[in-house]
C-alpha cells in the first residue's frame, strides 16, 4: 500500500510539472525533461523531508 502511494506521489510530481511546462508553451521535449525533473526532485525532496534513504 505505501509503496502505491509513493508511486502516486510521483505521477502527481510529473503531471503537475507537464502542465507548468504546456501552460508555457513548450514542445512535447520540454514539457517531457520538465515532468521528469519535478518527479525526481519532487520525490527526493520527500525522501530527504522524511530522513528516509534517497534512492
Amino acid at each position: 500500500m505505501i509503496y502505491l502511494l509513493d508511486m502516486f506521489g510521483v505521477a502527481v510530481f510529473a503531471v503537475s510539472g507537464a502542465l507548468t511546462a504546456g501552460r508555457r508553451g513548450m514542445d512535447l521535449f520540454g514539457v517531457t525533461v520538465v515532468a521528469v525533473v519535478t518527479a525526481v526532485g519532487g520525490g527526493t525532496l520527500r525522501d530527504v523531508l522524511l530522513d528516509r534513504p534517497v534512492f
